[in-house]
């Protein structure tokens, strides 16, 4: 590599650099809410196994359901740690599922530093740091910062210096499951 290869090289490199450190900053939390329990309670006998699908007499109605049981699920039988291929008829099952529910607000919040390069209405082009210009369509009631002091988007002219901090909250819901399953075989 010759030298100017390879200073246009350390250009190119540098250039890279500044164009990703001029990009907006931005921070990203999660804020948890009040959790909502809920639990279930099923009960049934079992009437057949093969394999890994149970069949069982639900109770009180009588209904029969099958169950397709995953391979390593435990059940806890008069106290002892079984297995599907443990389980006999009769053997009366009880299953408490446990369902939480927790809303998450997801906040992200970008900072954006730059100059004015054209303004009007709702319309902003700015000049960021990297040299791009990118425009930007702002609601009447957010406020830019210009040397320490809020302005609206109809207060910015050409050349002025602004930060601009967007806050975006995504509702979320994290959903959480618990099976046990306990029983009593029969005597």
């Amino acid at each position: 590599m010759n030298p100017r290869q390879a200073i246009a090289t350390g250009l190119a490199v540098l250039g890279m650099a500044v164009s990703l450190h001029a990009q907006a900053t931005s921070q990203t939390q999660k804020i948890k809410g009040e959790a909502k329990v809920e639990a279930v309670k099923m009960t049934g006998e079992v009437v057949q196994v093969s394999g890994d699908w149970l069949l069982t007499k639900m109770q009180p109605l009588g209904n029969y359901s099958l169950f397709h049981v995953q391979p390593g699920r435990e059940f806890m039988i008069d106290g002892q740690v079984k297995h599907i291929a443990d389980l006999k008829p009769g053997t009366v099952l009880t299953g408490t599922i446990t369902k939480k529910e927790t809303p998450v607000t997801v906040r992200t919040t970008s900072t954006l530093n730059g100059t004015v390069w054209w303004a009007q209405g709702n319309y902003v082009v700015l000049t960021l740091d990297s040299g791009e210009n990118k425009e930007y369509k702002v609601p009447e009631s957010f406020k830019f910062m210009v040397e320490g002091k809020p302005a609206t988007v109809h207060e910015l002219k050409p050349g002025m210096k602004v930060s601009a901090t967007k806050i975006v909250e995504e509702p979320q819901t994290e959903i959480s499951t618990e099976t046990v399953i306990t029983g009593k075989a029969p005597k």
